[in-house]
């Protein structure tokens, strides 16, 4: 699949699973929504940043399962996406599921600051 395809698909599921609801702010624009998801993970995650690098942070951050971030977590949900995207198979084989769940977090976050740096929130 070619990334501008994958993108169209994986960017607005990430802006989607942003949630500022139980933080009593409301987020309307995909920037606000992005500002609040890194604002988020660098009030619960930021001391962190200097000890790891920002992008470890903010995975690790992610696979704590954040309220303000509900992506997918379960195996099966994670490659039900996977076919869904178009990065997989239906019929894929255990090494591809493999390579799909042991990338998850990290395609996660790439994907994620690629949208921060989109939309001004993280340069």
């Amino acid at each position: 699949m070619k990334t501008k395809e994958l993108n169209s698909k994986v960017k607005p599921y990430i802006i989607n699973c942003v949630d500022s609801s139980a933080y009593d702010t409301k987020t309307v624009t995909d920037k606000e929504k992005l500002q609040f998801l890194f604002n988020t993970f660098k009030a619960e995650k930021g001391y962190d940043i200097k000890r790891v690098g920002v992008y470890k942070a903010f995975k690790d951050w992610c696979m704590g399962l954040p309220t303000a971030f509900s992506i997918e977590y379960t195996n099966y949900k994670i490659l039900e996406l996977a076919k869904e995207w178009g990065s997989i198979p239906e019929n894929a084989t255990e090494k591809q599921e493999d390579k799909i769940l042991n990338n998850y977090w990290n395609f996660i976050t790439v994907k994620t600051f690629q949208l921060f740096r989109k939309h001004k929130v993280y340069q």
